[in-house]
């Protein structure tokens, strides 16, 4: 398992997985959240957003699977309070895998 690469130009900040179970209860919600975000981190020092992978749900939830460089966990779970979403965990990334880039998502049926 290979470390995760870092850029020679900024200091490696560490990275972390973020999961949200059932933090929504439609699309438009899951929307909502990704409007809010960045006005919040402009907020917060230390953060990050990277990028986050939505899930549906059995019972037409969603739940998310958020990545972000932050400064600690601690920052972390503020953002998550200012946004009132929950938080299963911070799992510091120890690795990264990256076989091929991330496709574009189908439209839904």
């Amino acid at each position: 398992m290979a470390a995760r690469g870092g850029s020679p130009y900024r200091a490696r900040v560490p990275l972390y997985l973020v999961p949200r179970t059932r933090a929504w209860l439609s699309a438009e919600e899951v929307a909502a959240a990704a409007d809010c975000v960045p006005a919040v981190n402009a907020t917060i020092d230390g953060i990050r957003w990277i990028r986050s992978y939505i899930v549906a749900e059995e019972d037409g939830s969603f739940s998310g699977y958020c990545v972000y460089e932050a400064s600690d966990p601690d920052v972390l779970r503020r953002h998550a309070d200012a946004l009132m979403l929950p938080t299963d965990a911070v799992k510091p990334v120890v690795a990264t895998l990256v076989v091929a880039p991330d496709p574009e998502p189908a439209p839904a049926a």
